[in-house]
């Protein structure tokens, strides 16, 4: 993840660095981590903004006042966090004011890394699947040309690693942006995600909090100079700003274009209702850990240059001076040798002259006891807390076996499902905005009939988790002996084990059936109760196998004009 391309910006994120923040502490964890408009939802009146909606000027007269709070107070705590996931941590710039001759070692831990990713493959590890759920009353071909526009966009548009890229951004900030535009000169809609410091949504103050327009700035760095452009989305166009110096500049009008996508066509995801990423909460604790693991390397490092102690008399050479007196040569200790000559010191009895006193010579560093126990379970105490208030698995553990039951790994991953459960909930919303979005512009092109209703489509998540394929099998075998499960159910249960759509495999089926009628073709998927298991015989190669069914081309042309539908974009989901 790109932290940020605006030098301002990283610079503010930095502890006490932001001229905007509400303190400015001296040390990594003294005072407030962010401001309290840092995380603010941005809304207005819809009477104000439909008085300005019309008027590209006024619309960048109120646009540019959430572009300058969003610049100032909310862009330092979404790169802030995306540093830590960068593993720029704010032990890096910590406070440390030691001596120059000590130790000073920032190592940052990768925690924050390791959630995410847990979190990302964990929900996106395995494709959504989009079904359409045809009603009682519709032919049995209903939603074929909105599925088959639907599966064409999202091989265009990568959908599967574009979903691992907003859910890695929400587990990071806690909020994702996606924009649907059209490629130039066709009629192909594609999706792409955007920063969080580039892009916000302003809603309606209803309960139902409707997009009234977006706006997506960015920096582009060319020749040594920054250049910023903002472009603003409402529900019917797309307007264009002309290039400046500065984000908070005044907007100079350049031109607008119709969008038709009969919505704002940037959806805002989140990842909670807090908007918060799945660490940030832990920040404190991710500081507590890094000053820990970076005092331990510290007194280490001091360990191995202690202080030589000696007793006793180094062996140092004399010679006579011009008077003819023995001089003695003042000690040199050589710190690269290895050898060092010693001998006993003789001590006089001092002022009664009484005896002498021998002082065996010694050689010692002066150390101080490391506590690598006390350490130790200090920073375990830590670790443990990370995985447990973020309900993420640590797999190093001991319990964690790879080879515990279904049950008992469902037990383990209890928490994890119970966060996972919330934020498909949450992503779910989006996605269904997406499709409609699509839809509307399908419909607009001709590609999809306006009796195709994109409410019908469901998104199925799976989750990634380990796989047991002998047990899947097991059970696809008993389920199908039961006769109580359709052929087109079990297959749908099998592409985890054989990765064969159930379309394609029926249509395999079928077609070696008409091939070699005398074939008798039963596997666990086409069983029936009471039939064993026959072994498939004479089957085709790859190379004959028939070609999955192309979606339609999105055909016909953008219209020119007409009446955008009446009502909301259905955006209640903030």
């Amino acid at each position: 993840m790109a932290e940020t391309e605006d030098i301002n910006a990283h610079l503010w994120s930095l502890p006490g660095s932001s001229p905007f923040q509400v303190t400015t502490p001296l040390r990594m964890l003294d005072g407030h981590r962010f401001s309290f408009y840092s995380n603010r939802q941005f809304k207005m009146p819809t009477d104000v903004y439909e008085h300005a909606a019309s008027d590209p000027d006024a619309l960048a007269a109120i646009a540019t006042k959430f572009i300058t709070e969003h610049y100032h107070e909310q862009v330092y705590r979404i790169v802030a966090l995306e540093r830590y996931y960068s593993g720029d941590n704010d032990i890096h710039y910590w406070f440390a004011n030691k001596a120059r001759n000590r130790a000073d070692n920032r190592i940052a831990s990768a925690i924050t890394s390791y959630i995410t990713n847990i979190r990302v493959g964990y929900t996106f590890g395995t494709p959504l699947k989009f079904t359409y759920n045809v009603d009682e009353d519709e032919g049995k071909n209903a939603g074929e040309d909105l599925t088959k526009a639907l599966d064409a966009f999202n091989q265009r548009s990568d959908e599967p690693y574009h979903e691992k890229i907003m859910k890695k951004r929400l587990s990071v900030t806690g909020r994702a942006y996606e924009i649907l535009y059209v490629r130039p000169d066709t009629n192909d809609p594609m999706v792409k995600p955007i920063d969080p410091s580039n892009a916000f949504v302003v809603y309606d103050a209803t309960i139902e909090q409707h997009s009234l327009f977006a706006v997506y700035y960015y920096p582009v760095r060319f020749d040594g100079d920054d250049t910023w452009y903002v472009t603003i989305y409402t529900d019917e166009n797309t307007y264009y700003y002309k290039p400046m110096s500065s984000p908070t500049s005044e907007l100079v009008f350049d031109h607008a274009e119709p969008h038709y996508f009969d919505a704002v066509p940037i959806t805002e995801y989140i990842n909670n209702d807090e908007r918060m990423g799945d660490w940030e909460r832990e920040l404190d604790a991710i500081d507590a850990y890094d000053r820990s693991i970076s005092e331990m390397a510290n007194n280490q490092e001091d360990f191995s240059n202690s202080v030589l102690v000696l007793t006793g008399d180094v062996d140092t050479p004399t010679h006579k001076d011009a008077n003819g007196n023995v001089v003695k040569d003042q000690p040199s200790i050589d710190r690269h040798s290895l050898i060092m000559w010693l001998k006993p010191r003789i001590v006089g009895g001092g002022l009664s002259g009484q005896g002498t006193t021998v002082i065996t010579p010694t050689a010692q560093y002066l150390t101080k006891s490391l506590p690598a126990n006390d350490w130790k379970i200090y920073t375990d105490a830590l670790m443990e807390s990370f995985h447990k208030y973020t309900n993420t698995p640590d797999v190093n553990d001991q319990n964690f076996a790879s080879n515990a039951s279904g049950v008992a790994m469902s037990y383990k991953l209890w928490g994890s499902d119970q966060e996972r459960a919330i934020q498909e909930s949450l992503y779910q919303r989006g996605l269904m905005r997406r499709i409609r979005l699509l839809t509307a512009y399908w419909q607009k092109v001709g590609a999809v009939p306006a009796t195709d209703d994109p409410n019908h489509i469901t998104p199925k998540f799976t989750a990634n988790l380990p796989k047991n394929d002998a047990e899947t099998i097991t059970t696809l075998t008993g389920l199908s002996n039961t006769g109580d499960f359709s052929k087109e159910t079990i297959r749908e249960m099998a592409t985890g084990v054989t990765g064969v759509k159930p379309a394609e495999e029926a249509n395999r089926v079928r077609e070696e059936q008409d091939e070699d009628p005398t074939i008798s073709f039963a596997s666990p998927f086409d069983a029936q109760p009471g039939q064993g298991v026959a072994v498939q015989q004479d089957s085709k190669p790859d190379d004959q196998q028939p070609d999955d069914a192309k979606p339609a081309d999105d055909a016909g042309q953008v219209p020119s004009g007409g009446k955008k539908p009446v009502g909301g974009d259905g955006n209640g989901e903030a």
